[in-house]
């Protein structure tokens, strides 16, 4: 275990370096999923600033290699026991993951795996070596209207879009050794994990709005919600809470969704 730790403090001691230290090459480059995301419009307004750091090369390489060593073998060992989605086996699933993908102009197609390994109504959009994935629970086939599947799906195509995976897979590294090293924990906490979590929270609202362009129902998503256990209404003490956390509150989700769709007037 503490040989463990300490690869991987060293590797974030890399990616902590590489951010102060390559600000001179840190400039935007697009992936090929991002090709028409200025015709989509539906980037949350605070979802940039971490764009530069993640398309560093340094960094990006980084965080691939701390994903792939942690999560490669759990991914792996869940594919095995999937069914890859085709028009054969699913082709109703198949016809809406195709039409969210084309609302979305994502002309690269993510792999999409149903799988019983995810419990109850879950989805979970990952990157290992470079290949882009989709697992979507077998409950969420089976349970789910229409509208709310479209959001479900595009929710996470709207995270692959953006490029969130790397971050979000090394999001959950930091949690569990936050969890596991008294040292390295407050590090982790004061140098990356705060800055990390509000640029989390507000990826969640920027594929949250990829999900309202594939479904555009307010009240799918409410119901999608309700179903998932997730409280649309909730205390001024847990406002506070949600600032120093990577997952924001269902309410202010909603919130968030709720402007958006005033806005964009869709």
């Amino acid at each position: 275990m503490q040989e463990v730790l300490n690869r991987s403090y060293k590797g974030l001691m890399n990616v902590i370096d590489s951010f102060a230290n390559s600000s001179a090459s840190m400039q935007y480059s697009p992936s090929a999923n991002k090709k028409n995301v200025e015709e989509s419009n539906y980037i949350y307004a605070e979802d940039n600033y971490m764009d530069a750091v993640l398309n560093n090369p340094v960094t990006s390489i980084t965080l691939r290699t701390i994903a792939n060593r942690f999560y490669g073998k759990q991914i792996e060992e869940i594919i095995q026991n999937c069914s890859r989605l085709s028009k054969d086996n699913y082709p109703k699933l198949w016809e809406s993951y195709r039409y969210c993908c084309s609302v979305l102009n994502i002309e690269k197609i993510p792999i999409l795996y149903i799988t019983s390994r995810l419990k109850g109504i879950n989805a979970l959009s990952v990157e290992m070596n470079k290949e882009q994935i989709i697992l979507l629970s077998l409950s969420a086939v089976v349970m789910l209207g229409e509208a709310e599947l479209h959001f479900l799906l595009g929710h996470e195509l709207g995270h692959i879009q953006q490029g969130h995976l790397i971050a979000h897979t090394v999001q959950g590294l930091l949690e569990d050794l936050n969890k596991r090293a008294e040292l390295l924990g407050p590090i982790i906490t004061d140098i990356v994990d705060v800055p990390l979590n509000r640029w989390y929270r507000t990826s969640e609202f920027t594929a949250d709005r990829a999900g309202y362009l594939c479904c555009q129902d307010m009240n799918a998503i409410i119901s999608l919600f309700q179903r998932l256990g997730l409280s649309t209404s909730v205390s001024s003490i847990s406002y506070l809470g949600e600032l120093s956390s990577a997952h924001p509150l269902s309410c202010t989700r909603l919130e968030r969704l709720k402007e958006y769709k005033l806005k964009s007037n869709i």
